[in-house]
């Protein structure tokens, strides 16, 4: 869902981090239930939530679902599933710059906790089976 910097709030930043700590909690138990799966094929499990930044209200801060396959620490794949995002845009076009007429949107994630597992865990099964 998308916010207009007029909607950010106190209780719009409390939701942003439940949301965040919610989803690493859940996150944490798909990791135990992985982890070892993942080193029987000699590769690394890596389940996070990253932030980007201090202030969800401020463009450029980013919370992102990282899941992660390394090997020998070395990238192999990845699944990107952004949670927030505060970004500034000038007719629709993300800018870094405070122009006059720019506008600051943040975007808060839809998909429920039931949703979020489900991708997850499906990306993790496709990994184990290549």
């Amino acid at each position: 869902m998308e916010y207009t910097a007029k909607q950010f709030t106190p209780q719009l930043e409390k939701s942003i981090h439940t949301v965040e700590n919610s989803l690493q909690e859940l996150l944490m138990s798909i990791y135990k239930q992985y982890k070892e799966a993942f080193e029987k094929k000699g590769v690394k499990l890596s389940i996070d939530v990253i932030r980007e930044g201090e202030n969800p209200f401020q463009p450029g801060y980013h919370a992102t679902i990282q899941v992660s396959i390394l090997e020998k620490d070395e990238f192999l794949d990845g699944l990107f599933i952004p949670i927030w995002h505060c970004v500034r845009t000038f007719f629709g076009i993300r800018s870094s710059r405070r122009l006059p007429g720019s506008k600051i949107t943040g975007e808060l994630m839809e998909e429920t906790e039931k949703e979020i597992t489900k991708e997850v865990v499906d990306y993790l099964e496709r990994q184990l089976e290549d």
